[in-house]
């Protein structure tokens, strides 16, 4: 009986995560243009006028902020593999516990839904990459 509470509190845990990795895909995965063209103007008038008069200054603010754009959607794309990993043992597990075929399929679509965000995640930190390789 523990046995089978654990698979389902990790089962509810990799659905909550998968939940939350879909968020946050969709929130910082691909901005539109609207908003990027938005971003880049605020940050520009954000900039006080001597900041600017500095070396690089501007630059050195975009770089950062370029840098930490790139390790979040590295963060997000491994905690993708997470979740994935996560899911798929918890499908493991409820097959060699005998879980009725109902509980197996359910838990085939939570990896599909994983894979899914997975390969989002991954190709937004490839775009992240390229992004920093472009400047």
């Amino acid at each position: 009986m523990s046995l089978e509470n654990c698979t389902k509190r990790n089962f509810r845990f990799g659905l909550a995560a998968l939940a939350a990795l879909a968020f946050f895909a969709l929130v910082f995965g691909n901005p539109s243009p609207v908003r990027a063209q938005a971003n880049d103007g605020s940050a520009d008038s954000a900039i006080a006028p001597d900041q600017t008069d500095q070396s690089g200054g501007a630059q050195s603010a975009e770089a950062k902020a370029q840098a930490d754009a790139d390790q979040q959607a590295h963060d997000a794309a491994d905690a993708a593999q997470e979740a994935l990993d996560n899911a798929t043992q918890a499908r493991d597990q409820l097959e060699s516990d005998g879980a009725s075929q109902d509980q197996i399929d359910a838990a085939n679509q939570a990896i599909a839904q994983a894979r899914a965000n997975n390969d989002a995640a991954e190709a937004a930190a490839q775009s992240a990459d390229d992004a920093m390789n472009g400047q």
